[in-house]
């Protein structure tokens, strides 16, 4: 209501919008008549997607692997993988097992899990799970829960030494879910080997099958013969065929199958292959971590996956001493690590040293960036290089039982100055080209990995990637297998912002990644569409309320949009219709993680365009899509006059190749209206005022009435609404050739929801005149208009001047005029004026006239009747004769006394259809005293009546003294 409000508050342009009540009342009925069918049709309707399948596949399916240790050592055997993975919108929730909690109990709570190849090769049906830990941290949770922490989740997976995964994030896009993940867990890779083949420089491939499984977890997969128990967690005897159950299911993946070969694991021997003249070696190796080897912040493999996103506490072990607790977004002190052994040691197999040395290395922490690898700017905008690790020269001939070396001679991210470190010559602390910190570089040797983010805009994905340098034992250059064991020199160390995708992707490869941390990391999604037009008669843009009148039921959308940054795969603008059954829910561009919220509030999809590019657009492209008006299923009607229909778009990317989409766009609102009703000219009646006794009675008005009944009454609910119609009323003198505005109602004037019986008035703020209305029916109201009588002048005398035609038509919402209906009615409000110009008992006379013009005389109507009240009050009407002249004879023995003339109703109203008079204004009483007496204007001889006979008299005489005198000059003339 508030929103309807403020666009009557704008004016009519920007007035609130109707629903029918008639369309409200059959949507009403179907939903009460059709409910199973609704349903089922807003489930296929909500599965109908572009670019994401027809139908949402529940298979979960790898989105993108962004750091795997996809090269290990047979020794230090070790799974960590950190990967995005697509599942069924809601197929998987964090909230299965509390905060910090693990799905280890039966049955099992959750709706994912792993299961991968525990030992390799050596056996490839014994395969180990991995379940869920959860470290997603809800809003209310620490106000829910006593003594809770945010970071608590957090802090149990930095303590993880065991087999689990966790969910970072879930990004809603369309009907999918993303679920970035991390991995922990054992492998148990066969040590030994005497197949030179496994001693290939850079490693052996290794098959290795990671299943993701969805849905319920407690009976879903067998071992062997039986149920594979979810509370055990290896299974010797594992059969990926068993899951044809699952694979009919759609329910699980192999999602390390979509990995190219040169991203597939590859097993690093942990010796060399005894020979003097050819030796074979796998190359250097950067140790993974393992349990407490070595130790980390909480002891254990903080290095992987850490979830940053919470901070962290203080924390002390007598190996690590005290490390300072962080704040959002900040890595303590001595979570990663970086340590190279090299098995190809100065010994008496490799008495010269050759390539033996590998106590150098780079490092570079390295992030995503609209998904593309960029240098993390405030840290390692460039490889930093770390020497002097210990103990050199090496004699290592084996990667075996060197887990007190790691933890001694490891480089930590930990101060310099920390007396802790002093004997050990190369930490991971970063500085700038003057030996400053750099800017995300705390000075205790923690990452700031917030500061990192917001600078540089990332996605708040982090992973450090390290290179070997490998000399001989002299300090000479290493020339075995450079990309292996000296990627420098063949300008594989680092990226930069300069590089390709296919040389950062190269570079990075290339290397080793041991450490990984998530700051608050989300998938870029496109940029929300606009909706910015509806297609219309003017051609407008959305109003401020969003929506727009149209006569069109097959009105174009188009707005703006963002393209994409490849051509060849460009952004898609996926348009729906509201389906009234299941409203568009308010605020689906602005809700956060759940874009959904529920498929059926989607609507009907319409249709699909590209994103141009488009220079005027302030997204930079432009898109269009006509809403044909046949894609609409039953029981919806369609697009209907005296409806509306609410639309929105998303964007849908093609570059990723998972159809990501945009949040919704803003909602645009189309209200059809057609013409309105030409009002009911029979149900018009104009009532006009008389003169009383010569002067119209004061605030005398016009009353003009009628009745509307218009096609569109106003209505509000849930910040929709449409505008009524608007009656506009005016009148025309009939020799004038203009039109005079009487009135024209304001929006919500005709309310849709007004009770039956409802008495409101509307005024003009231009003329001053009030309508009042009185609603009769559901959408009939009667109205009456008072016109004040002083807007009635310039009567001349010509009837032309006296009679007026009103006119009333209605103007829809979009200012579309029906016809005009009209009434022309005579406005006589001019009184007779009598005059006396005799009073005797003989006769009574006079005139009667109309002064028009100001003081113009003109003869009253003939034919009007003139009361004459006699002494005696008796009374005599005689009509008016030509010229206004009027005159009665007394009665017979009238006595003396005051004679009164008044006209007491003219013929101002006319007769009826059946020829009845209707009256008319009343003039003035006019009065003299009746003489009883002739006057002496009537004495003989003297110009009255006696004198008038005695002429008459006398010429008859004459004439017949004449003809006799004729007569006889006649005879005589005979004679």
């Amino acid at each position: 209501m508030k929103r309807l409000q403020e666009r009557i508050a704008k004016g009519s342009q920007h007035a609130s919008r109707p629903i029918i009540a008639v369309l409200v009342t059959l949507l009403a009925t179907l939903a009460m008549v059709v409910p199973l069918g609704l349903s089922a049709l807003s489930a296929n309707r909500a599965n109908a997607v572009d670019g994401q399948d027809e139908t949402a596949s529940r298979t979960p399916k790898l989105y993108r692997m962004m750091a795997f240790n996809d090269r290990i050592d047979a020794y230090q055997d070790e799974l960590r993988m950190d990967f995005i993975l697509r599942v069924k919108h809601n197929e998987f929730k964090p909230d299965c097992v509390g905060v910090g909690g693990t799905d280890t109990k039966n049955p099992s709570q959750c709706n994912l899990s792993f299961i991968y190849q525990f030992v390799g090769s050596e056996n490839p049906d014994y395969y180990r799970r991995v379940r869920y830990m959860n470290t997603i941290t809800p809003d209310d949770y620490v106000d829910s829960n006593k003594n809770a922490n945010a970071y608590d989740g957090a802090l149990t997976w930095a303590k993880n030494q065991d087999e689990f995964f966790t969910v970072h994030k879930i990004i809603n896009s369309g009907l999918y879910d993303y679920l970035t993940i991390s991995i922990e867990g054992d492998m148990n890779i066969k040590d030994t080997s005497t197949d030179p083949a496994k001693f290939a420089v850079g490693g052996h491939p290794e098959p290795l099958n990671v299943f993701a499984i969805v849905g319920d977890q407690n009976k879903a997969l067998s071992c062997g013969n039986s149920s594979w128990s979810w509370t055990t967690n290896n299974c010797t005897s594992f059969d990926p065929a068993s899951m044809s159950d699952l694979q009919a299911q759609d329910r699980y993946s192999n999602i390390t199958a979509s990995l190219s070969h040169d991203k597939q694991m590859k097993v690093y021997m942990g010796y060399c292959l005894d020979s003097k003249e050819d030796m074979k070696c796998s190359g250097p190796y950067s140790w993974v971590g393992w349990d407490y080897n070595p130790n980390l912040y909480q002891n254990n493999q903080a290095n992987w996956g850490m979830v940053t996103d919470y901070g962290f506490p203080d924390y002390k072990s007598n190996v690590t001493g005290p490390i300072a607790g962080t704040a959002p977004g900040t890595a303590p002190a001595r979570s990663f690590f970086v340590y190279w052994l090299n098995p190809r040691g100065s010994t008496n197999d490799n008495p010269d040293g050759i390539c033996s040395e590998t106590n150098s290395y780079y490092y570079q922490w390295v992030a995503l960036k609209d998904s593309e690898w960029v240098p993390v700017d405030e840290l390692t905008p460039e490889p930093v290089l770390v020497t002097g690790q210990q103990p050199s020269p090496n004699t290592a001939t084996t990667t075996t039982s060197k887990a007190a070396q790691v933890s001694k001679y490891s480089a930590f991210n930990v101060s310099p100055k920390d007396p802790q470190y002093l004997d050990n010559p190369n930490v991971l602390f970063a500085t700038d080209k003057d030996g400053n910190p750099m800017p995300a570089q705390k000075a205790d040797g923690g990452i700031d990995f917030k500061e990192a983010k917001e600078k540089q805009d990332l996605d708040g994905y982090f992973k450090m990637v390290t290179w070997p340098v490998t000399t001989n034992r002299d300090g000479s250059a290493c020339t075995v297998s450079p990309e292996v064991y000296n990627p420098k020199s063949a300008g594989l160390v680092g990226i930069n912002d300069g590089m390709s995708t296919v040389e950062k992707d190269t570079n990075i490869s290339a290397g080793w990644t041991i450490n990984t941390a998530f700051y608050k990391y989300d998938v870029p999604r496109p940029d929300d569409p606009t909706i910015t037009k509806i297609e219309n008669d003017a051609d407008a843009g959305l109003d401020a309320s969003g929506s727009v009148y149209t006569t069109k039921l097959e009105p174009v959308i188009s707005g703006e949009c963002m393209p994409s940054k490849d051509p060849a795969r460009p952004n898609k603008v996926v348009l729906y219709g509201e389906d009234p059954n299941n409203p568009i829910v308010e605020g689906q561009g602005t809700n956060g993680d759940d874009l959904v919220k529920g498929t059926d509030t989607w609507g009907f999809r319409l249709g699909e365009a590209e994103c141009q590019v488009d220079t005027g657009s302030k997204q930079g492209g432009s898109w269009r899509i006509q809403d044909t008006n046949k894609l609409y299923p039953s029981p919806d009607s369609g697009n209907k006059y005296s409806g509306y229909r609410r639309y929105h778009a998303w964007v849908t990317e093609s570059v990723s190749g998972f159809g990501l989409t945009s949040y919704f766009s803003n909602i645009g609102t189309a209200y059809f209206v057609s013409g309105e009703d030409v009002p009911d000219a029979s149900k018009f009646s104009v009532t006009v005022p008389h003169t009383v006794n010569g002067s119209l009675p004061a605030d005398s008005v016009v009353e003009f009435k009628g009745e509307a009944s218009p096609v569109y009454t106003a209505w509000s609910s849930a910040g929709l609404g449409m505008t009524d119609s608007r009656m506009v009323v005016s009148m025309k003198q009939n020799a004038a050739s203009g039109w005079t505005s009487l009135l024209t109602t304001p929006a919500n004037t005709f309310q849709r929801d007004a009770a039956v019986g409802a008495v409101p008035s509307v005024a003009d703020p231009t003329s001053g005149l009030t309508l009042s209305l009185t609603k009769t029916a559901a959408s009939t109201w009667s109205w009456s208009l008072n016109i004040p009588a002083d807007k009635f002048t310039g009567y001349n005398g010509d009837d032309e001047t006296q009679t007026y035609t009103f006119q009333v038509e209605m103007v829809n919402p979009m200012n579309l005029r029906s016809g005009p209906a009209s009434i022309e009615r005579k406005i006589d409000m001019t009184p007779t004026t009598l005059t006396f110009d005799r009073h005797d008992v003989f006769q009574v006379a006079g005139r009667a006239y109309k002064y028009v013009d100001g003081d113009r005389k003109i003869p009253e109507t003939k034919g009007t009747m003139v009361h004459v009240t006699w002494p005696d009050n008796t009374g005599t009407d005689v009509a008016v004769g030509d010229q206004g002249i009027w005159q009665a004879v007394p009665p017979e023995g009238m006595k003396q006394g005051d004679v009164a003339v008044q006209v007491l109703s003219d013929d101002a109203e006319g007769p009826d259809a059946q020829g009845r008079f209707q009256g008319g204004n009343q003039s003035a009483s006019v009065s003299q005293v009746l003489e009883f007496r002739p006057s002496t204007s009537s004495l003989p001889l003297t110009g009255g009546w006696p004198l008038s006979v005695l002429r008459i008299l006398l010429l008859i005489a004459l004439g017949l003294v004449g003809f006799v005198a004729c007569l006889r000059n006649k005879q005589e003339s005979r004679h």
